[in-house]
């Protein structure tokens, strides 16, 4: 069998929607940082990762909040080290919950539940894809 000939497109972020895409990463942050900082309706200990047990909600809720505030304003302010600080540590932050939540899930059968660790890891794999691709950026403009 023959596999089709790769074309030489690279995707590249077309300069409009380039900030909108980007933006979201460290919006996420902010909003999950609303989230552990606002009172629930019910008692969340039942539905806590065992990563997110390890420290009250509201300890998670300001890491989030600086992750996201950190990196949005390093982006506003074109103060790319201080994007990067903001990426690596939501890179780590995230990483960390979405192993809490995979222990979560992995006795489960089919993996049920398997949504939101995944959405989870995606958003540390971009916070650190981010964080990579601008250090790069930096060193080769240095």
């Amino acid at each position: 069998m023959r596999w089709p000939r790769r074309g030489d497109w690279v995707p590249l972020m077309p300069e409009r929607s380039r900030m909108l895409v980007i933006l979201a990463v460290p919006i996420e942050a902010i909003l999950r940082a609303w989230d552990y900082l606002t009172p629930d309706i019910q008692p969340p200990t039942l539905s806590l990762s065992v990563v997110e047990q390890m420290m009250p909600l509201e300890v998670w809720g300001a890491i989030c909040a600086v992750v996201g505030v950190v990196t949005v304003w390093g982006f506003a302010m074109r103060w790319p080290r201080t994007a990067i600080a903001g990426l690596r540590l939501g890179g780590a932050t995230y990483g960390l919950l979405a192993l809490g939540q995979w222990l979560a899930v992995v006795d489960n059968p089919w993996f049920d539940g398997v949504r939101s660790p995944a959405i989870t890891t995606i958003f540390a794999v971009a916070y650190w894809g981010l964080a990579r691709g601008y250090t790069q950026q930096m060193r080769s403009r240095a």
